[in-house]
């Protein structure tokens, strides 16, 4: 498939080809080093939605220091100039013209609805709220910013974006290294994308088809430690079905 479609920026060859293969998927992982254009593509693709009535909202969730570089910059570049757009961008705590901004989302309106948060909002009473309310509200589009922040499964912020994904239509992730210490590391957020597409109910059977362990003692406790990786071709191959990868070199 070709698209052909209006955007603001011309995309790159990787950019374009990227949007062809997910654009319209449920799920999609953009694994992309920095500067190769993650956010234009996201951006872009709930475009897209947009246009073709799939979705009336995206949520993104971004890390603290860099939230609000989507609206006060990514977005105005990159958004397509025919799109309307309602931007609200979270802020903590809470003022006037921030809460203006989210009650205009839940107004009736037939324009794409934009709410930006920080990841820290996931497992705030206020932030929660917002977030369930305006994902219940319309069909949307949510996006988890440097997605290796949910590669802790027993963190609450990871339990809160898995939860909160199940409430929207489509689901996207992006980062430059969904590996940051261990392959294991994928699994949570491919979890938020879909619990089927690792193919696994739970991490430790993941964890048991793609590392090798040994149980050790310590302080008279035991626990099992990964003393390495096994199945990591197949483990690639599997991601290569909802991910696309792209290093600068």
């Amino acid at each position: 498939m070709t698209i052909h479609y209006d955007f603001k920026t011309a995309p790159y060859a990787h950019q374009l080809t990227t949007l062809e293969a997910c654009w319209d998927k449920s799920e999609w992982g953009l694994f992309l080093d920095m500067g190769t254009g993650k956010t234009f593509i996201a951006l872009n693709n709930a475009a897209m939605l947009y246009d073709a009535g799939k979705i009336e909202g995206l949520l993104v969730i971004a890390p603290k220091g860099v939230y609000r570089n989507w609206t006060e910059k990514e977005i105005p570049k990159h958004l397509p100039d025919h799109i309307p757009a309602r931007i609200a961008t979270w802020r903590s705590p809470l003022d006037k013209k921030t809460r203006a901004d989210i009650n205009n989302l839940f107004t009736p309106n037939d324009d794409l609805n934009i709410l930006v948060m920080n990841i820290d909002t996931l497992i705030t009473k206020d932030g929660a709220m917002v977030i369930e309310k305006f994902l219940r509200s319309r069909a949307c589009m949510m996006v988890i910013d440097e997605s290796s922040l949910v590669k802790n499964g027993k963190a609450k912020r990871t339990k809160a974006a898995i939860n909160f994904g199940k409430l929207a239509i489509f689901r996207r992730i992006l980062t430059g290294s969904p590996v940051t210490k261990s392959p294991l590391d994928v699994y949570t957020q491919c979890e938020f994308l879909s619990p089927h597409l690792l193919g696994f109910s739970s991490f430790y059977g993941f964890r048991n088809r793609y590392a090798t362990t040994a149980r050790q003692a310590f302080g008279g406790r035991s626990f099992v430690q990964v003393t390495g990786y096994q199945n990591i071709d197949e483990l690639q191959r599997i991601l290569k079905e909802f991910t696309t990868r792209l290093t600068k070199d």
